[in-house]
């Protein structure tokens, strides 16, 4: 267990390393407004996402494990230069822990260290984990084909990939353990851009500590900031975003804001959303200033939107290409602009009427709407929202949104979060899909914590504390709940192995397939069995969403008269949730090597 920790931590190191050395360029370019540690934070965080598209570009030609430490060990080399001068000036920068943010700082690290321990238990569960579904289905396949391509049984796998391809490096690099172990990486991105949009606010550094340590303890932003789910990176990008293009002025400013929209986009297909809501208020702060500079920024601001395009588009155009759909799984109403390939119409009425279904919270009418913040508060399971956001939003917020009024960046601010809500509320009602807007939400709480601390009394003093005492507890409560099984795992070598059977569907079957030097290609019937789990080539003829990979075969029978053309050596059937075995009288050629509960496995002669 310690070899697999010291490897991951190798992995994270040398990203991180990799990340600062393809981001030590954006320091000289943010706006004068950003303080010290953002602009370490931003350029990471940017450096991390450019990285990433540059290997995803590499990778449809050839995805290697010697091109990824390649890939790596030049973007090394790049920060070694930075990091010497910024360590040279280190005795220059100012404390990065006031005395008085002692406490915050506490919070933050407890957090950040039971993720990173956390982070190196083993990944299980079955097709309803999205890490073993598809987050980490797509990288695992990439690195054994040498490619990078969407894997044709899971739609989901063609994704905008830039966390993905970071998985692969991760997985390539830091063994299988550094994908979630990374949480703690770019969950602290997040905390830290948050808190740097605090101080942007008003809020001192103390307060601004306050921030993230509200932000981190919100089980909802928690949940989608680890476990290998990619919203925590994404709300990172598009609050990057935000905080450069509320600011820009120069062309340079303006730049960096496309490059950021640009990798939000690359990321979560919602960012087609959120750069569009980007766009309307960054146009906002732009009419608030001078005319002459409203006509400079309106101009600069459309080529920060051509360059997001630009950085966006490989994903896009990758699955245009190859899927016949760039946004795939397809979206209501694509009949009219695609025709995407593996997906048959009916399994996409399929898929939309999930995502509807899941997505509807507590409905979509004006009065749903308005409820909203008591519901995301105290109703959190119709919002998947692994235990909601905490009291802070609620019930100090709408204080710090007073204490604001006259501040154009604050006022841009609740404009985004406004927007981001709307487009979320009448779309996909996810609550890890609003993370973005919880940032803005804690923020507010922390200025109007700040503001009934100046102006009341210590009745409303003492009342205010208690609600963000309350509502840390709470998350640090649940986020401890969230964490205990992996965190047993981690300590307890004898429970690790009592929970994987119990979470890795059909361990057996995959156990003996992986060890097993005969088996070069596996055909998988059962569309539920999650092939994450699979160490050899395979071939699932329907996919977990009813995609078909095969030509002219429409189920996974009709794929058995081809097994030898197909080159498959080694068939896995089984008893799943969806059907039971599926080969009852198998054929002559078919040789049963491996039986166990609900399970078997049959040699092809």
């Amino acid at each position: 267990m310690l070899w697999l920790a010291l490897r991951a931590l190798f992995g994270v190191v040398m990203l991180a390393l990799a990340g600062f050395g393809c981001g030590a360029w954006i320091v000289n370019v943010l706006p004068a407004t950003c303080n010290r540690m953002e602009r370490v934070g931003i350029s990471l965080l940017g450096g991390l996402g450019i990285f990433s598209l540059a290997l995803f570009l590499i990778g449809q030609i050839s995805f290697s494990r010697t091109i990824i430490v390649a890939a790596i060990g030049a973007a090394v080399l790049l920060s070694v230069q930075p990091l010497w001068r910024a360590w040279k000036n280190l005795n220059l920068a100012p404390p990065i822990i006031p005395r008085d943010a002692f406490l915050p700082a506490v919070i933050v690290l407890i957090v950040l260290v039971l993720t990173a321990v956390a982070g190196t238990a083993e990944i299980t569960g079955d097709w309803n984990v999205d890490a073993v579904a598809y987050h980490l289905l797509g990288p695992t396949v990439w690195l054994r084909e040498g490619v990078i391509r969407p894997v044709l049984d899971n739609s989901h796998t063609a994704f905008p990939q830039i966390p993905e391809t970071l998985f692969a490096v991760l997985l390539a690099v830091g063994g299988n353990r550094a994908p979630d172990f990374s949480s703690w990486l770019t969950l602290g991105l997040l905390l830290l851009i948050s808190a740097g949009l605090g101080m942007r606010m008003g809020l001192d550094a103390s307060q601004a500590w306050w921030v993230a340590a509200i932000v981190s303890t919100m089980p909802a932003v928690y949940a989608g900031s680890h476990n290998c789910f990619v919203d925590g990176i994404f709300a990172a990008f598009v609050l990057a975003a935000a905080r450069i293009g509320f600011d820009a002025e120069p062309i340079r400013e303006w730049a960096i804001f496309g490059v950021f929209c640009g990798l939000a986009m690359g990321t979560k297909y919602t960012g087609l959303l959120a750069v569009p809501a980007l766009a309307i208020c960054c146009a906002f702060v732009i009419l608030n200033r001078d005319q002459l500079n409203r006509i400079v920024g309106i101009r600069n601001l459309g080529v920060g939107l051509a360059i997001a395009a630009a950085v966006a588009s490989p994903f896009y155009l990758r699955n245009w290409i190859v899927l016949g759909c760039p946004i795939y799984p397809p979206p209501p109403g694509y009949a009219s602009f695609c025709s995407p390939r593996y997906f048959p119409r009916e399994a996409i009425q399929q898929f939309h009427n999930y995502i509807y279904q899941r997505g509807a919270g507590l409905g979509r009418s004006w009065l749903a709407f308005l409820r909203l913040p008591l519901n995301l508060t105290y109703h959190t399971a119709n919002f998947h929202g692994a235990g909601g956001i905490g009291l802070c939003p609620l019930g100090l917020a709408p204080f710090g949104m007073i204490a604001i009024r006259r501040n154009i960046f604050g006022k841009a601010l609740v404009l985004f979060a406004g927007l981001l809500t709307c487009l979320w509320f009448f779309t996909q009602q996810e609550s890890r899909f609003l993370i973005h807007v919880y940032v803005v939400a804690a923020i507010f709480s922390v200025a109007g914590w700040n503001y009934v601390s100046a102006r009341y009394g210590r009745l409303q003093r003492l009342t205010a504390a208690t609600v963000v005492g309350i509502s840390i507890l709470y998350g640090l409560l649940m986020i401890v709940r969230a964490q205990t099984e992996n965190l047993h795992a981690v300590v307890s070598p004898n429970f690790a192995q009592f929970r994987s059977p119990r979470e890795i569907p059909y361990l057996a079957s995959f156990g003996y397939l992986n060890s097993d030097p005969s088996a070069k290609k596996i055909l998988i019937l059962d569309r539920s069995v999650p092939p994450y789990y699979s160490r050899k080539p395979y071939i699932k003829p329907v996919g977990q969403w009813g995609e078909l990979t095969l030509p002219e075969i429409s189920n996974s029978l009709e794929a058995l008269p081809h097994a030898r053309e197909l080159r498959v050596t080694h068939i896995l059937d089984v008893i799943s949730p969806v059907s039971g075995f599926q080969i009852e009288r198998p054929p002559s050629n078919f040789e049963l090597v491996f039986q166990s509960t609900g399970q078997r496995i049959y040699r092809v002669d």
